[in-house]
C-alpha cells in the first residue's frame, strides 16, 4: 500500500516547481554576479547607478528575472526585474565583448566557496601530512605546525587571488585539482616505496595536492572551462580509474594474488589519465550546466552497484569474485552511458542536481527502512531496497521540481495494470515480463 501511495504522488502537479535557480550571465558559465564596475559597461544597467550587484534567476517556466541589489541610506535594497529572452541575450553578448576587450569587473562569485574549500582541504589533509612529515619530538611544536599549516590554507589563497577572477568554476576546479593531485602524488609515492605519513612521502603527497590545486584553478582560465564541464571531466576520469583497476582484478587470483598494490595503483593512474582525456573529447561540444555532473555521477554509481546486487540474487555460491567485478564494470559503463545521455539532452542547475541527489538518498533510506521492517538478515534485500529507493526517489524528486531545461519533457509513468497482471501471474506460477515503471527523457 505504501508503494502505491508513493507512486500515486507522481501523477499530481506539485507546488515545489516554484523554485527559482541562479544561472550565469555569460555563455562560458563563469559570471554569476555582476558588480557595480561591470554594470557601468552594460547598457541594461545604465538606469541603475546605485547598483551594488545583480543576479540572473531562471523561473520554472523558463522565463528570466534579474535581481538588482543597491544601497539606499546605508541599507541594501533588492529589486526584481523580469526580462525577455532578447534582453538576456543582449546582456550576454555585451559581457562577451567586454571579456574579449579585457574590460569589465572581475567575477568573484565563487570567492567564499574557494576560500572555504582551501581552508577545509588544508585543515583536513595537507596540515596533517605536513605535521606527519616533520614528525617533531615536541608535541607542542607539532600542534603549532598543524595550526599554522591550516591557517596558511586560508591566508595564502586570500592574498594571492585579490586581483583575479574567482568564479564558482575556479573554486570547484581548485578543489577537484587538489584532490586528484593528492591521489596522484600519493600513488606515485607508494609505488616508489615511500610511506604516506613519513618524510619524504608526506611532503611529496602534499606538494602534489598543491600543484593540483594550482593547475585546476588555472585550467578555468586557460581552457575556458565551465563548472559543469570541468566536473564532468574529472568524474569521467574517476570512473575510468576505478574501471581500469577492476579490469586488472579480473586477471588476478584472489586466493593467491598475482598483482601487487603498486600495480593496481599504476593501472588506476593510467585509467585516470585516459578517462580525463576521453572526458575532454566527450564534453567538447556539450553545453553543460553546473548540476549535470551530479546527475552523471549518480547514474554511474547506481549502475556500478545495481548489476552485482542483481547477480547476487541468482546465487551467492554460483559466481566467483571475478563475475561480480565484471558485473560492476558493465553496470558502471551502462550507468555512465545513461547519465551521459541525460546530460546531453537536458541541463540541470547546481540546485536541481543537489536536490535530485538528496531525493535519491532519501529514497534509499526509505527503501532500507521498509526492508528493515521484514526483520530479514539477508544483506541482498537491503542493498536492493536501497538502490531501488535511490532511483525512484531521484525520479520522483526530478518530477516534482520539474528539473532540467530542455525542449523535450521527461515522462514518468506507473502502470498499475501491469502490476496487477504480474501479481496474478506470480500467484499462478506463470512466467511473465512487463514494465511497471517507464521513464522517458
Amino acid at each position: 500500500m505504501e508503494f502505491l501511495i508513493l507512486f500515486s504522488i507522481i501523477g499530481f502537479e506539485s507546488n515545489a516547481g516554484i523554485i527559482e535557480t541562479q544561472v550565469p550571465f555569460d555563455p562560458a558559465g563563469q559570471i554569476y554576479e555582476i558588480d557595480s564596475l561591470m554594470a557601468q559597461e552594460i547598457t541594461f544597467f545604465t538606469n541603475y547607478p546605485e547598483i551594488n550587484k545583480a543576479l540572473l534567476l531562471r523561473k520554472p517556466d523558463s522565463s528570466y528575472v534579474i535581481e538588482i541589489y543597491s544601497k539606499k541610506d546605508k541599507t541594501l535594497v533588492k529589486k526584481r526585474i523580469p526580462i525577455s529572452e532578447e534582453t538576456r541575450l543582449q546582456i550576454k553578448n555585451e559581457i562577451t565583448k567586454l571579456k574579449i576587450q579585457g574590460k569589465g569587473a572581475r567575477d568573484r562569485s565563487g570567492f567564499s566557496r574557494f576560500l572555504g574549500y582551501s581552508f577545509i582541504f588544508a585543515y583536513g589533509t595537507q596540515a596533517p601530512l605536513i605535521t606527519a612529515g616533520v614528525r617533531p619530538k615536541d608535541a607542542h611544536i607539532g600542534v603549532a605546525i598543524y595550526m599554522l599549516s591550516s591557517a596558511a590554507g586560508f591566508f595564502i589563497p586570500l592574498l594571492s587571488t585579490g586581483h583575479c577572477d574567482v568564479s564558482k568554476a575556479h573554486a570547484e576546479m581548485y578543489l577537484l585539482g587538489g584532490i586528484h593531485g593528492l591521489y596522484i602524488a600519493g600513488a606515485l609515492s607508494a609505488m616508489g616505496g615511500m610511506h604516506l605519513f613519513k618524510s619524504p612521502g608526506a611532503f611529496i603527497t602534499t606538494g602534489g595536492s598543491i600543484v593540483g590545486e594550482y593547475m585546476g584553478f588555472q585550467s578555468v582560465n586557460r581552457f575556458n572551462l565551465s563548472m559543469g564541464r570541468g566536473h564532468t571531466i574529472f568524474t569521467t576520469g574517476d570512473f575510468s580509474a576505478v574501471g581500469a583497476a577492476a579490469m586488472l582484478g579480473l586477471f588476478d587470483n584472489w586466493e593467491n594474488h598475482r598483482f601487487s598494490g603498486k600495480q593496481y595503483l599504476a593501472t588506476s593512474l593510467v585509467g585516470l589519465g585516459g578517462g580525463m582525456a576521453a572526458g575532454v573529447l566527450l564534453t567538447k561540444k556539450l553545453s553543460l550546466d553546473d548540476g549535470d555532473p551530479i546527475i552523471f555521477q549518480q547514474s554511474g554509481i547506481v549502475g556500478g552497484l545495481a548489476l552485482p546486487v542483481a547477480l547476487s540474487w541468482v546465487g551467492k555460491e554460483k559466481f566467483s569474485e571475478n563475475a561480480y567485478i565484471a558485473a560492476g564494470l558493465v553496470g558502471l559503463g551502462l550507468g555512465s552511458a545513461a547519465g551521459y545521455k541525460i546530460i546531453r539532452n537536458r541541463n540541470f542547475t547546481e540546485s536541481e542536481g543537489n536536490i535530485i541527489c538528496l531525493g535519491g538518498y532519501a529514497g534509499a533510506l526509505t527503501g532500507v527502512g521498509i526492508a528493515y521492517l521484514t526483520n530479514s538478515r539477508d544483506s541482498r534485500l537491503y542493498w536492493s531496497s536501497a538502490l531501488i529507493g535511490d532511483v525512484v526517489g531521484s525520479l520522483i524528486t526530478a518530477k516534482l521540481i520539474k528539473a532540467g531545461s530542455s525542449k523535450s519533457h521527461s515522462r514518468l509513468q506507473f502502470h498499475p495494470e501491469t502490476a496487477i497482471s504480474l501479481g496474478l501471474c506470480s500467484g499462478l506460477n506463470i512466467p511473465s515480463r512487463a514494465y511497471i515503471l517507464s521513464f522517458t527523457f
